[in-house]
């Protein structure tokens, strides 16, 4: 396998590659959260209880989850030159189908469909940067993709309640249009740094890829202590619109707007967070100040009593900026391994991460109705203290962590 040499590419050629693959990590999180901002929409057109829509919820990680053991090394064997228009083409399929069924069982299909192709959407934004952009600037970048992310979450959860009121069609028709100018511009700018031209699918190569990065204990750790970081956005942003629209009697477009406060707290702060790693030494401290963050928000969120939409924002906030420091887990991953694994640590280490999506058709069976798609407040906080629990006992994860000195 032939190397390209990185002064062959201009240095605004390798940003062009960083910015569309990070704007398919934007494009993925919105399709992500779509149930979440929808759920009221989405129950009364497919006639499906809570706890099925937890399944809707579901079906999306069902596949995104699994599917980090494989694309990581099938973006490190065959390049991302090759599979970015692949999967965002999936994407692309998924939203068209999502937009017209009516069908609980063709609507999982297309989450499933959704869920393949956002599999490889951050893992190839960090496959590019490790390639192709400097090493010292890794931590920066790391936190730089969080951005792109959260602003995905900033827009679903304040702009895209907005057309609640409308037919979905009109929603995923901006959906479309954003990818297919995704897929054109990754056909167009994307290059792979390693030469592939030869690779055909080798299973066993996949295989020992996969066992080499599961077997070091610090990339395990650090999924692990992702997984407890991110439980306030993968476990309970789905819910938080009902739940502040319930708990402080707002309107879905205010619930959005304070739920969109978690978003804007990582939004802001992971790029901060990454330079100030990229320049420390003990970088655990960072991880840590960010988990006891996210720890008080979750915990007041849950537990104290909420009378005004501005405490609620500010406490999404405060979580937010916890959560912001979680892309550095992929830093200590990362280094664990050649730059050929890059892609196979971080989908690994983001698998780990994304198991705590199980946890959703939990939630939605512990919410006991009390009117039409109203719950109770003593069943909210009984499906989602598993929250401040997992960050709890994270606290303890992040001692585990193996220290490392970044390359300057």
């Amino acid at each position: 396998m032939t190397m390209c040499q990185k002064s062959s590419i201009s240095n605004s050629r390798k940003w062009a590659m960083y910015i569309v693959a990070s704007s398919f990590y934007f494009y993925d999180f919105i399709l992500k959260l779509i149930p979440s901002i929808m759920m009221e929409n989405i129950i009364k057109r497919l006639s499906i209880s809570t706890e099925e829509f937890g399944y809707v919820e579901l079906s999306f990680y069902a596949i995104y989850t699994p599917m980090q053991l494989l694309c990581g090394p099938l973006l490190d064997e065959y390049g991302q030159r090759k599979i970015l228009p692949f999967v965002i083409g999936l994407c692309l399929i998924g939203s068209m189908i999502s937009a017209v069924t009516t069908n609980y069982t063709v609507y999982i299909i297309a989450r499933l469909l959704i869920g393949m192709g956002s599999a490889f959407a951050f893992v190839t934004v960090l496959k590019i940067a490790s390639e192709w952009l400097p090493e010292k600037i890794y931590p920066l970048l790391a936190g730089l993709t969080t951005t792109f992310g959260m602003l995905g979450g900033i827009v679903s959860e304040s702009i895209a309640p907005l057309f609640n009121k409308y037919d979905q069609i009109y929603f995923y028709s901006i959906i479309v249009v954003i990818g297919l100018l995704l897929l054109i511009g990754s056909i167009i700018v994307v290059k792979d740094r390693e030469d592939h031209e030869q690779n055909g699918l080798n299973i066993r190569l996949i295989l020992n890829d996969i066992r080499q990065i599961i077997s070091k204990k610090q990339v395990l750790v650090a999924g692990l202590i992702g997984m407890c970081m991110f439980a306030p956005i993968q476990i309970f942003v789905p819910w938080a619109i009902s739940f502040f629209s319930q708990d402080l009697g707002v309107n879905e477009l205010a619930g959005g707007n304070i739920t969109s406060m978690i978003f804007w707290g990582a939004c802001i702060f992971a790029p901060i967070l990454g330079w100030i790693a990229g320049k420390i030494e003990k970088k655990r401290r960072l991880l840590l100040f960010g988990n006891i963050l996210s720890l008080i928000g979750m915990t007041m969120i849950l537990y104290s009593a909420q009378t005004n939409i501005w405490t609620s924002m500010l406490l999404m906030l405060i979580t937010g900026i916890g959560v912001a420091i979680q892309p550095l887990v992929f830093v200590y991953s990362s280094r664990e391994v050649d730059l050929h694994l890059t892609a196979t640590a971080v989908a690994i280490t983001n698998f780990i991460i994304n198991l705590s999506s199980l946890i959703q058709p939990y939630v939605g069976k512990q919410l006991i109705e009390v009117s039409e798609q109203v719950y109770s407040l003593e069943s909210w906080r009984n499906a989602l203290c598993i929250i401040p629990i997992m960050l709890l006992i994270n606290c303890l994860l992040i001692f585990m962590l193996k220290e490392i000195k970044y390359d300057k």
